[in-house]
């Protein structure tokens, strides 16, 4: 007896077996024919994209070449075209490399500007199209310009918040502002997350600032009855090392000694 019922149970699974198929089969096959076709556009996607990304790199490759022969002209056109048709990445590097190219400077620096207000151009992109046209009105000795250039460059998470200070500190160095120089290469000595070298950098900084400004005005000393010595003072700049190291032995940020 115990043999029929088993039997009678296996009938009866492999019925519920066959009527679960017969009710669900159109849609599993229809299910496995979309993840087929779903891997297959993915990969095929995926291919199309690495060929795009192979032609740019090599079209954009041949432009730097041209720009690097000093053959700017074509070197604009060249940009340009890959500006137009290559990949995302591509397209605004191309863009930023086109405005360099530019022999008119007003209109690279326009074309940069634009670059680093485009919404639709990545954040690390924009910040390197300002700090390239901060470069060329560096270029233009206008203090005041530049400093409104370097300024959106200079927040607390940029990128490029070093390089902007070091730029703006020697600007400031060139242009005989030695009190707004020495504020920038402090700030930048004294600031940990910046680069090491860097921060040597800035050090050396100070040594040529302290060169070229010389001695600051020290207070004379007062001498027998009220009298002050108007001596002179000869100063030796030494390049100093980075905030928090210690002095070399026998050496100092000023080497000084009274006037005869």
């Amino acid at each position: 007896m115990s043999d029929i019922f088993h039997e009678v149970d296996e009938d009866v699974r492999q019925d519920k077996v066959a009527d679960l198929w017969r009710r669900y089969q159109t849609p599993v096959f229809v299910v496995a024919f979309l993840i087929v076709a779903a891997t297959g556009a993915w990969s095929y996607y995926q291919d199309k994209r690495l060929k795009a990304a192979e032609s740019a790199n090599a079209r954009y490759v041949a432009a730097v070449q041209l720009a690097d022969e000093g053959k700017n002209a074509e070197a604009a056109a060249a940009f340009d075209a890959i500006a137009k048709d290559a990949p995302k990445g591509y397209a605004a590097l191309a863009r930023i490399r086109a405005a360099e190219a530019r022999p008119d400077k007003a209109q690279a620096l326009t074309e940069l500007s634009a670059i680093g207000e485009d919404p639709s151009v990545d954040k690390l992109t924009q910040e390197i199209a300002l700090l390239r046209a901060a470069l060329i009105v560096l270029e233009g000795d206008d203090r005041q310009k530049l400093e409104r250039a370097l300024g959106p460059l200079m927040v607390s998470n940029g990128a490029f918040r070093f390089s902007a200070q070091e730029w703006n500190g020697l600007d400031a160095l060139f242009n005989d502002d030695y009190d707004e120089a020495e504020r920038v290469f402090e700030q930048v000595l004294n600031n940990t997350d910046a680069p090491q070298s860097m921060r040597q950098r800035a050090s050396a900084y100070k040594g040529l600032l302290h060169a070229k400004r010389g001695p600051k005005p020290a207070p004379a000393a007062a001498g027998p009855g009220g009298a002050t010595d108007g001596g002179k003072i000869n100063v030796t700049p030494v390049i100093e090392p980075e905030s928090g190291g210690e002095m070399p032995a026998g050496t100092a940020p000023l080497e000084a000694s009274p006037g005869k």
